[in-house]
């Protein structure tokens, strides 16, 4: 009974680090609900999740982390953006959450990729302003997606544990 606790205290840990993790880059969000399942399936012996199960959770999960970088280029290239304001965006993105947290994050998105924009691809403000709210919008909508994916993550997980 202890253990069963304990381990059903880790798994939930790890389910709710990784739904925080589908919306902060610095936590691997999906990777951590596969972590939480492989957790669960290691402990039991892999009765109720499987590796069929196992497989499909990891499938999702590396589709998850690819989906997040191809929505956030997508929503910059949508909008017209050149290889600078993509990887401005990734990179403001990054620096962005480090100093200031999620508001840093939206905010380092943005202007990743307004000022290379300006500056390295020859825009006007109007321009490198519209690349910036592709960049934010595709960003935004990876981010939701991801989520929505650690939440399938979790309903597989569950229903298999519904047998």
């Amino acid at each position: 009974m202890f253990w069963q606790i304990i381990l059903w205290i880790m798994v939930i840990a790890l389910f709710l680090v990784g739904l925080a993790g589908t919306v902060l880059p610095a936590l691997p969000g999906t990777p951590l609900i596969f972590a939480g399942t492989l957790v669960y399936g290691i402990w039991t012996g892999f009765e109720e999740v499987t590796f069929p199960v196992l497989a499909v959770l990891g499938g999702i999960s590396i589709g998850a982390l690819l989906l997040e970088y191809a929505a956030e280029a997508y929503g910059a290239k949508r909008f017209g953006a050149t290889k600078y304001g993509i990887w401005g965006a990734i990179i403001g993105g990054i620096v962005g959450f480090v100093a200031l947290s999620i508001v840093g994050l939206l905010v380092g998105v943005f202007l990743g990729a307004v000022i290379p924009e300006m500056l390295l691809g020859r825009r006007n403000l109007k321009g490198a302003l519209k690349i910036g709210w592709g960049s934010l919008l595709g960003f935004l909508g990876g981010t939701l997606m991801k989520f929505v994916l650690g939440l399938v993550m979790i309903g597989i997980f569950v229903a298999a544990l519904a047998g």
